[in-house]
């Protein structure tokens, strides 16, 4: 998987850190594990962290944010980016810089949400639903939204009854959908909620899938879709739960995600 470095990312919230870089590491269908090397008369570096999303009705990640000061003698850190649940492992993976912080990734179908552990900031993903749709993804600015619509910080997807929507994220819409009697009508899909403005601070801000879109930015996959699809029920990157369909099981949650500033 690709290490994106970026420099002088404007963050309205938290600011920047240090000298301004940062580096993306992501997770995917399986695990991914990366090697931070500690840049050269670095000392400090502040860690974001989100836990993949869970399969099938799945669960939210979590996520974390730590700023650690303590590196001093330290050369080299284990990343590790974890898996979006998928018909293979279906609980999203866990996320995590070395022992220092880390955002566990949410159950299937239902069950338990991903959870931020050691940060300065800890924050829990949505709950999925059964039958219906992903729990969003945690972020900065709090907790995901529950499956079936639910609003927070990335928001839920939306119930399998028509008309229904997914949650609203902090910045993005969820999708929406309705019903003319005979079939479902999408209305609108899902909005990250990220202009051209990008921020670190924005990530997992996005809306809950409606019928014809998976989340997006976080949100959670939709629990219905119009048509046979495999990616109406996705959950959004990073760490949105998938959402649950009659017999469609080929989507995934969200991936987990890294981002270390220094």
């Amino acid at each position: 998987m690709p290490q994106t470095t970026v420099s002088e990312i404007f963050n309205p919230i938290t600011g920047v850190f240090g000298t301004g870089n940062c580096r993306f590491f992501p997770g995917g269908l399986t695990t991914q594990t990366y090697t931070f090397v500690i840049p050269p008369g670095i000392g400090a570096v502040r860690v974001r962290v989100w836990g993949g999303g869970g399969y099938l009705g799945g669960s939210g990640g979590g996520f974390a944010i730590k700023s650690i000061y303590d590196l001093t003698g330290v050369t080299s850190v284990t990343i590790t980016a974890g898996a979006g649940g998928n018909v293979t492992t279906t609980t999203g993976g866990t996320s995590s810089f070395g022992s220092f912080v880390s955002a566990t990734g949410g159950a299937a179908v239902g069950g338990v949400a991903g959870t931020g552990v050691g940060g300065d900031l800890n924050y829990s993903g949505g709950v999925g639903i059964l039958g219906g749709g992903g729990g969003g993804a945690a972020g900065l600015f709090g907790p995901g939204g529950r499956g079936g619509g639910g609003n927070g910080c990335a928001g839920g997807g939306s119930s399998i009854a028509a008309p229904s929507s997914g949650g609203h994220g902090f910045l993005g819409t969820g999708g929406y959908y309705s019903s003319n009697g005979t079939y479902v009508v999408p209305v609108i899909n899902a909005q990250t909620g990220i202009g051209a403005n990008f921020s670190l601070d924005f990530i997992a801000t996005g809306g809950g899938g409606g019928p014809s879109s998976g989340g997006v930015n976080g949100g959670g996959g939709s629990g219905y879709v119009v048509a046979a699809s495999s990616t109406a029920n996705v959950g959004g990157f990073p760490g949105g739960g998938m959402g649950q369909q009659d017999t469609i099981t080929t989507g995934y949650g969200g991936p987990g995600l890294v981002v270390v500033e220094w």
